[in-house]
C-alpha cells in the first residue's frame, strides 16, 4: 500500500499541468540543497577545533551541549517559516477498501524524509565521530547522536500538529508560541539559564545513554497528537462542513455595518484567510516582535536613539510591509471584475488603510514589555506606529501601481519569488531612511526627543489628513489602472 500512494503521488506531480514549470526551480532547490549540505558537512568535520578556538579552557563536547536548546528553538523557528505540511487528497481514497490509519500514517510518514530532518546529520555525525566517540566511548555517542534525532523529530512533529491547529484552534497555536517566546524571555532576563539547562540534559545522556529513550517516547505522543488530529477530520462530511463554514464566514457579518466599506475589508480578510501565501506572510511578521530581543540587549544601542527607530519601525510597521508589498496584486485574479463593479479606488484603498491600522496598533500593543528593558523603546514606538500608519501606508499606495505581476494566492511565501521586483526594495528605502533623517537634525542640535516628536508629529498629521492622502492615492491609480490590468491579464 506504501509504494502504490507513493506512486500514485509521484504521478499526480509529474502530471500536472505546473510540473514542467516547478521543474526549474526545483533544480535550483536541489542545487542550493547541495551546496549548503557541502557547507554544513565541512562545519561538521571542523567543528570541535573551532569551539575550542571560540572557548579555550571548555570542553567542545559541553560547548555544543550548551547550545543545543538554542539551536532547537531556533529549528522551530524556521521549520514554521519555510516547512510544508505533508498532504494527500484523501477524499478519493475514502470510498475505497482502505483503512484510513494507512492514508494517515501515509501522510505523516512522508514529513520523515524532510531536509529539516537530515540535514543536521551533516554536522552531528561528524562531530560525533571526531569529539563525542573519544571523550565518551561509541555507545554514549550513539545515545547521544539518537537523542538529537529524536529531538529533531519531535520538532517536525510538533510544527505539523500545531500548524494544522492554527486553522481551527489558533489560540492554541497561539499558547504554544507564547511559551517558547516566554522560554526565550526568561532566559534574557536571567531567571535561568537555557545554556546550563542544555548542557545539564544532554551532559546527562551522556552519563546515562538509556535516557535517549525519552525524546523517542516523546515523538511517539507528538506522532500519536497528530494521528488522532488527522483521523478526526477525515470524514467526508466533516471535510464539507468545515468548507461550508469558512465560505459563510458569520464571524466577520458585523463589518456589513460599515457599508460598502466594510464588505471590501470582509472580502479582504476572507481572501487572507482562505490563501496559503497572504496567511504564510502575516505569519511570518509576528517573528519580527522578537526582533527587539537582538537589538535590545546591547547597551550600545540603547543608549542612542537611530538603531532604536529602525527597530520601532520594522517591529510596528512588518505587517504592512510584508502585505502592502503586493497591493493591488492580490486582487490580480479578479482584477477586471474590480474595474467592473461600482467600486471607487478611494474605497478600494480606505478598505486596506483600516485594515493596516488596527494590524499595526496590536503589533505595537505586542512590543509594549520591551518598555521593562527602557522607557525610550515606548516612547520610539509610540513615534513610529504614528509614521507608519500616517506615512508609510501611503508610501506603500504609492508604489502599489508598479506591482504588476500576477500572484497564485495557493502558494506559500517561502523562496517563492513571484511577484518580487525592483519597486519592492526601492519602496523600503523611504519607509527605513526617512523617519532617520526627520530625527537627524534634533540630535545634532542636541534634542533627540525632539526629534523622536518630529516622528511622531508627522506621522499624526498624515493619519488626521488621511482622507485627503486616500483621495490623492485614488487618483494615482486612476493614472495607471490600465497598466496594472494589462499587466495581470498577460501572466
Amino acid at each position: 500500500m506504501l509504494l502504490t500512494l507513493l506512486s500514485h503521488q509521484w504521478k499526480a506531480n509529474y502530471r500536472s499541468s505546473v510540473f514542467q514549470k516547478g521543474l526549474v526551480l526545483n533544480i535550483i532547490m536541489g542545487l542550493l540543497i547541495l551546496y549548503f549540505g557541502a557547507i554544513f558537512l565541512v562545519l561538521g568535520l571542523a567543528l570541535h577545533k573551532l569551539l575550542g578556538k571560540v572557548v579555550p579552557g571548555e570542553s567542545a563536547v559541553a560547548v555544543l551541549n550548551g547550545v543545543l536548546l538554542y539551536y532547537f528553538l531556533s529549528d522551530l523557528f524556521f521549520r514554521f517559516l519555510l516547512q510544508e505540511l505533508p498532504v494527500l487528497a484523501v477524499q478519493p481514497y475514502l470510498h475505497l477498501p482502505i483503512p484510513k490509519s494507512r492514508l494517515i500514517h501515509f501522510v505523516l510518514l512522508k514529513s520523515v524524509p524532510s531536509v529539516f530532518n537530515l540535514i543536521f546529520l551533516l554536522i552531528f555525525v561528524p562531530f560525533m565521530v571526531s569529539a563525542v566517540v573519544p571523550a565518551y566511548g561509541a555507545g554514549a555517542a550513539l545515545a547521544w547522536l539518537f537523542a538529537i534525532i529524536g529531538l529533531t523529530f519531535l520538532n517536525n512533529f510538533l510544527l505539523i500538529y500545531f500548524k494544522r491547529q492554527l486553522s481551527t484552534k489558533p489560540i492554541l497555536t497561539l499558547l504554544f508560541g507564547v511559551a517558547v517566546a516566554g522560554l526565550i524571555l526568561l532566559d534574557y532576563l536571567g531567571v535561568f539559564s537555557l545554556y546550563t539547562l542544555s548542557q545539564s540534559v544532554f551532559g546527562t545522556v551522556l552519563q546515562y545513554p538509556v535516557l535517549a529513550m525519552v525524546p523517542v517516547l516523546l515523538v511517539a505522543g507528538a506522532y500519536l497528537l497528530n494521528y488522532r488530529f488527522l483521523k478526526a477530520h477525515t470524514y467526508p462530511e466533516e471535510l464539507t462542513v468545515r468548507q461550508q463554514t469558512k465560505v459563510e464566514g458569520e464571524r466577520l457579518a458585523f463589518l456589513g455595518r460599515f457599508g460598502e466599506l466594510g464588505k471590501l475589508i470582509e472580502l479582504e480578510l476572507k481572501l487572507i484567510w482562505r490563501h496559503k501565501r497572504p496567511k504564510s506572510l502575516l505569519t511570518m511578521s509576528v517573528f519580527f516582535l522578537f526582533y527587539g530581543l537582538i537589538f535590545y540587549r546591547n547597551e550600545a544601542y540603547l543608549d542612542g536613539f537611530g538603531m532604536l527607530i529602525f527597530v520601532g519601525i520594522v517591529m510596528t510597521g512588518m505587517p504592512i510591509f510584508n502585505y502592502g508589498q503586493f497591493v493591488p496584486s492580490w486582487q490580480s485574479n479578479h482584477f477586471d471584475a474590480i474595474l467592473t463593479r461600482r467600486i471607487s479606488p478611494y474605497q478600494f484603498y480606505a478598505a486596506k488603510f483600516w485594515i493596516f491600522v488596527p494590524v499595526a496598533t496590536l503589533a505595537y500593543m505586542l512590543t509594549l514589555p520591551y518598555g521593562l528593558i527602557s522607557y525610550k523603546i515606548i516612547l520610539i514606538n509610540t513615534a513610529t506606529l504614528l509614521y507608519n500608519i500616517g506615512v508609510n501606508v501611503f508610501i506603500i499606495f504609492f508604489f502599489s501601481v508598479y506591482n504588476t505581476t500576477r500572484l497564485d494566492l495557493s502558494k506559500g511565501s517561502a523562496f517563492n519569488w513571484q511577484g518580487v521586483g525592483a519597486s519592492r526594495f526601492v519602496m523600503m528605502l523611504p519607509m527605513m531612511v526617512l523617519p532617520i533623517l526627520l530625527y537627524l537634525p534634533f540630535k545634532f542640535l542636541g534634542v533627540p526627543f525632539m526629534g523622536i516628536a518630529a516622528i511622531g508629529l508627522v506621522g499624526l498629521s498624515g493619519f488626521v489628513l488621511q482622507k485627503q492622502l486616500l483621495q490623492w492615492s485614488a487618483g494615482w491609480f486612476l493614472k495607471h489602472k490600465y497598466k496594472l490590468a494589462t499587466g495581470f491579464r498577460e501572466q
